[in-house]
């Protein structure tokens, strides 16, 4: 789907609402920008070619939430001594994908697992894609195929393992390295304690796949275009104590309720609002039209 025009784009989007506003936080919209092609970024963990989008797609502390069942500290309220998160979400419709890109700062950078234990254990980051834009509750179901899927990364590797996609388990052919998902991670500073990560995700985005069998030729793809809103959401566990002391020092995530889940409406922009500087993209506007379509 192409846009012909800036009120033909607000007209599909508000319409949208009317018909599907189960998200979170209420009357807030989140951007990912479209990458032209050949200009998509390679996953590698260098950031540096998110640089070229406008600063309206940064999606840093002051959005980000720690949910109340762990510290319930207001909405923004980040020690940036502590931890500091930058997050950049783009497309492209040619290759069908999303690209996800993180920058976060720590003072501790926790990896001491015992090998088999939970990622939850570590400093991990954790991406939520729900595309077919479900309610919370209506998210991975008994009885029904999966259609919120969470792919968690723990660096570095421990024996190897760095990945979790779940609830479906490591299927080969949606891991990194494959034609669907690739992820890159890099850092700066003291690896285990006060450095900077880069994390890099692309995924091709999925609206159902059954719970077991699970093939490329049974799975439902789905096809992004511009204006197109589904359901992301990207967390971030913060641990600083050793294992025997497992504790979260924060967990901080787009969404208000809890990891695991998609919930924030995320619209797909067009690439000639992205790079022209188009007042469509102002969140603020687009936060106060969508408030006003859900009263």
């Amino acid at each position: 789907m192409r846009k012909t025009s800036l009120v033909c784009s607000i007209l599909l989007v508000l319409g949208a609402f009317t018909v599907a506003s189960a998200h979170l936080p209420p009357g807030e919209l989140f951007f990912a920008a479209e990458f032209p092609d050949g200009s998509v970024p390679v996953i590698d963990g260098d950031l540096g070619e998110w640089d070229v989008l406008p600063a309206i797609y940064n999606i840093g502390n002051e959005r980000l939430f720690d949910p109340a069942q762990f510290q319930e500290a207001a909405r923004g309220e980040i020690d940036i001594s502590d931890i500091n998160i930058l997050h950049r979400f783009g497309w492209n419709e040619n290759s069908n994908t999303i690209y996800i890109g993180t920058q976060l700062y720590d003072n501790v950078h926790n990896i001491d697992r015992v090998f088999g234990s939970c990622h939850c254990y570590d400093d991990n980051w954790e991406v939520e894609i729900n595309p077919d834009h479900s309610a919370s509750e209506d998210q991975n179901n008994e009885g029904n195929p999966v259609n919120n899927i969470s792919y968690k990364w723990v660096v570095p590797p421990l024996d190897g393992v760095y990945q979790s996609i779940e609830p479906i388990g490591d299927l080969a052919w949606l891991s990194d390295g494959s034609d669907h998902v690739s992820f890159g991670w890099s850092f700066t500073g003291d690896q285990f304690g006060e450095s900077t990560y880069y994390y890099e995700l692309s995924l091709v985005p999925i609206d159902a796949l059954p719970r077991e069998g699970a093939t490329i030729d049974n799975t439902d793809f789905h096809d992004l275009g511009v204006d197109d809103i589904i359901h992301m959401s990207v967390t971030m566990g913060d641990i600083d104590v050793e294992q025997a002391n497992h504790s979260y020092n924060g967990f901080w995530s787009l969404s208000p309720e809890s990891c695991c889940k998609g919930v924030n409406d995320f619209v797909m922009a067009a690439a000639e609002d992205v790079f022209s500087g188009a007042t469509a993209v102002d969140a603020t506007s687009w936060g106060q039209i969508k408030a006003g379509y859900n009263r």
